[in-house]
């Protein structure tokens, strides 16, 4: 009997993209053209039928992809040490450092948390995308969900696909936010720079949640609720408020904005630091639907930043 694994997951239909484009997005470690030849081959189904890679989908629909434990071993395991916050024989939660890429993809296929995985976990070769459920931005620290089996793969993608998974984040942003609870602005590619998003009315709907927890003399500690889960999203949606996550230089953040105040001008100098951290996860174990709370202390860069701008508003009281 021939040894494969089935990979289920859904797609949002777009405008603009060609299916094979959109499986590759839900598939980052393989390349477009051995997801073009196993959609050629028959191995990727859509809606339980073998589709063109060119074809485009007018509404959401439901994808298999079938393949062998040998044809998912395309990444090097490296030893690179792995921060585990909670662990049991079905799911890892991994407390990922700021600067680590989650999953390989061109240009990063070494120093990801995928390679770190591998070789820690070898069993995870023969789990799709070697179990990650979910990714953070390189520069975003914070929790992550792993899945030891297929098994407990397709119940957290599926919870997540249902939005039963909770994430909250915590972050600080330039500028002090009021009576504002909530952004719920839809999210699209960026018309001209491709590596950017953007608010969009032809985007996908994106819900974010804001608390405010302290305000300082220039910058606001904030509670996030990830409703949707959209690319960027909460870089995005801070971003449009006038308010960017405090060291996202791609989304608006300059050092120059805390220029008189050269304990965060050097740390930036000589650091690249988003001050973003996933600080907690709640959903049901893939096992006996128990729930689960887990939760995390944000980086010693995150609490860095924090405290100057405690100090600094302490100096300088609002």
């Amino acid at each position: 009997m021939k040894n494969v694994t089935f990979y289920k997951f859904n797609l949002e239909p777009s405008n603009n993209l060609r299916l094979d484009q959109l499986i590759s997005q839900k598939l980052p470690e393989y390349s477009r053209s051995r997801i073009k030849n196993w959609m050629i081959d028959k191995k990727i189904l859509v809606n339980g039928e073998a589709c063109s890679p060119d074809q485009k989908i007018s509404q959401a629909c439901s994808v298999e992809v079938e393949f062998s434990p040998i044809e998912s071993i395309e990444i090097e395991s490296e030893d690179i040490p792995i921060d585990v916050a909670y662990e049991d024989q079905d799911i890892l939660i991994i407390n990922k450092p700021c600067g680590m890429v989650t999953h390989t993809a061109p240009g990063n296929f070494s120093g990801t948390m995928q390679n770190a995985l591998l070789y820690r976990y070898p069993e995870l070769k023969s789990v799709p995308r070697s179990g990650i459920i979910h990714r953070l931005d390189k520069h975003t620290s914070g929790l992550l969900i792993i899945a030891r089996s297929l098994e407990s793969h397709n119940t957290l993608v599926k919870q997540m696909h249902d939005r039963k998974i909770k994430k909250k984040y915590l972050s600080l942003v330039t500028g002090i936010i009021s009576n504002i609870s909530s952004v719920d602005r839809s999210i699209g590619r960026h018309t001209i720079n491709r590596k950017k998003m953007a608010v969009s009315d032809k985007g996908k709907h994106a819900l974010t949640k804001i608390h405010v927890l302290n305000r300082y003399e220039k910058a606001s500690f904030l509670e996030i609720d990830l409703i949707t889960g959209r690319t960027h999203q909460i870089r995005v949606h801070l971003s449009y408020l006038g308010h960017p996550v405090i060291g996202d230089k791609l989304y608006g953040f300059k050092k120059s904005f805390f220029k008189k105040y050269q304990s965060l001008i050097k740390f930036f100098d000589k650091y690249e630091s988003n001050a973003l951290h996933a600080s907690s996860l709640t959903f049901q174990h893939p096992r006996n639907n128990r729930p689960l709370f887990i939760e995390s202390d944000p980086p010693n860069d995150f609490n860095y930043i924090k405290k100057n701008l405690e100090d600094l508003s302490y100096d300088n009281p609002i």
